[in-house]
């Protein structure tokens, strides 16, 4: 490469990288080197790979390898992490370079450092996505995990267990002791709720006083033990101001795909087993019985 190219790259503002045709780092620049806490003399002879964050899937790494090699630039945003372990994001560009006979000679790429934008973006997205009281995920984002998780459990010929939650009595806790008593309540319902469960599975608020639970890969006998856990971890008094609130719940549940194969069907279904709990006393759980089966037990 040309000297003019070095003193070009050695003052953009842009930082620079460029590697040979397997990838090894051959130079990064000043601001290369102030963004990801690497020297230049650390990084020669290794491969980007150092910087990656674990945030990408397999998916993205192929898309860009077979973008670069076809003689295509490739343009992303890349989610990386600097040598102290800090995460950060990269608007990134990366070409393929050609020799008078069309070989690629190096890849070249400049970057800008694009982590408050990524953050602000973050924020945006999960505020649209999560409800704002109890951080839970709303009935938008618990429609798509839904539909995400059946189509996961098809394809693996795995169950699942639907659960509809409702807080008994939670109307007469409001017109008792006002909106701010009852928000503590969703508050303790929620996170109570969240801790009974796998960091896999969804607790999703999905309307007034009504959480929904997807237990993945679960059929009954697993999910049995966890809605008794979620029944017994509410039945704890919460405390606010003060005073003490009783906020037991009534629990339903359907199953994928012994009770129903759609999301609407499994919801209706877990509904109805709701109401059923609420209406033998709540303060429990009941799974959906068929009418046949209801009809013969």
């Amino acid at each position: 490469m040309e000297a003019a190219f070095w003193r070009y790259v050695e003052q953009c503002p842009d930082a620079v990288l460029v590697t040979d045709p397997s990838g090894r780092i051959v130079y990064a620049n000043p601001v290369f080197e102030r963004m990801t806490g690497y020297a230049a003399a650390e990084l020669a002879g290794r491969t980007p790979a150092l910087l990656k964050s674990g945030l990408h899937e397999a998916d993205f790494y192929r898309a860009l390898w077979s973008a670069l090699l076809a003689g295509q630039e490739f343009r992303a945003l890349f989610a990386n992490r600097r040598k102290n372990g800090e995460h950060y994001y990269e608007d990134k560009i990366i070409r393929p370079l050609f020799d008078a006979d069309g070989r690629i000679t190096h890849f070249l790429s400049f970057g800008r450092d694009a982590t408050e934008r990524a953050r602000e973006f973050e924020k945006l997205t999960h505020a649209a996505t999560h409800d704002s009281l109890t951080d839970l995920p709303n009935r938008s984002l618990f429609l798509d995990r839904l539909g995400q998780a059946l189509r996961h459990a098809a394809r693996r010929d795995e169950q699942l267990t639907l659960a509809i939650l409702d807080i008994d009595r939670f109307r007469d806790t409001n017109n008792s002791y006002g909106h701010m008593a009852g928000d503590a309540v969703l508050r303790a319902v929620a996170a109570r709720t969240r801790g009974c469960v796998r960091e896999a599975d969804t607790v999703a608020r999905i309307g007034g006083d009504e959480l929904a639970v997807i237990l993945l890969d679960a059929a009954d006998a697993q999910a049995a033990p966890v809605l008794a856990k979620i029944v017994a971890a509410n039945a704890a008094p919460v405390r606010h101001d003060g005073a003490e609130f009783r906020a037991t719940v009534s629990v339903g549940a359907s199953g994928y795909p012994r009770d129903a194969q759609e999301a609407d069907a499994l919801r209706k279904q877990a509904d109805l087993a709701m109401y059923a709990a609420k209406a033998a006393g709540g303060n429990r759980y009941q799974f959906w019985l068929k009418p046949q089966a209801a009809r013969e037990s």
